[in-house]
């Protein structure tokens, strides 16, 4: 339960609840008494409590059939907050228009705690696939969104994602070593977008742009990938994301260079 740089004034209770929901989050289906204690290393009379008090709250509900819990409608309201936050509501206001325009799926996602999180997935009407899920995640190192949220961090800090979380290797164009993402995290900086050239999944090409806000910094990324797309060059492709992406960051307030105000 003892997690790196955890505040001394921290409330235990509080902590384990908390966990009790991150593992909600990763497991992504009902879970008993049993499998959170197990997970957690708690026991089963202290999970049961953590339990009995979220659902009181309404943030878990139990099947009385099966037993176990899952997340309940508080936690829906509570992610809705989230949802209406400036950058997701530019994000759903131009992804449906982009992910028409290029045939394929878009993303909004942001980098947290060492991997891509996404925010927001698109899809194309020209796609047979519908309801893509938000709130997964991906690694940094084989996925466009990763490359552009990671290519404008401090070296020091890019490498300490890199050290902790490792190269994910998927495929055989995967990049392998440090060494090799951090010059192609160079040549993102270069372009100014980042390509997953089938290093995720074999057939699957997608480019990716960075959105920043006021200061500049940036905040979060989108990118569209997909089948379609071929071996031909992506320049095409890169042109409408990257119009996208400025005009997200400019309702979030950047100011792009050379413009006055």
């Amino acid at each position: 339960m003892k997690k790196e740089n955890t505040p001394y004034y921290i409330v235990q209770s509080v902590d384990r609840a908390f966990s009790v929901f991150e593992l909600f989050i990763r497991e992504r289906r009902p879970l008993g008494i049993t499998d959170v204690a197990e997970h957690l290393k708690l026991h089963k009379s202290v999970v049961h409590r953590l339990l009995a008090t979220a659902e009181a709250h309404q943030l878990l509900e139990q099947n009385p059939e099966t037993g176990k819990y899952q997340v309940g409608p508080k936690c829906f309201e509570l992610g809705s907050v989230y949802a209406n936050n400036a950058l997701i509501t530019e994000g759903k206001r131009f992804l449906p228009e982009l992910a028409e325009k290029l045939g394929e799926k878009a993303h909004l996602g942001i980098l947290h705690e060492g991997t891509v999180l996404y925010l927001l997935n698109q899809e194309s009407p020209k796609s047979t696939r519908v309801n893509a899920p938000v709130g997964v995640r991906n690694p940094v190192s084989a996925t466009a969104l990763g490359k552009v949220l990671m290519a404008w961090l401090d070296e020091v800090q890019a490498l300490d994602i890199l050290n902790k979380h490792g190269l994910s290797v998927h495929t055989p164009k995967s990049i392998r070593t440090v060494e090799a993402y951090m010059e192609e995290l160079k040549q993102v900086q270069s372009r100014g977008y980042a390509i997953d050239d089938e290093e995720l999944s074999i057939g699957f090409r997608c480019v990716a742009f960075p959105i920043r806000d006021h200061t500049s910094q940036v905040v979060a990324a989108i990118s569209v990938g997909g089948r379609s797309f071929g071996n031909g060059s992506l320049e095409p492709v890169a042109e409408v994301v990257r119009d996208y992406a400025v005009l997200i960051s400019e309702r979030l307030g950047y100011v792009p260079r050379g413009v006055v105000e």
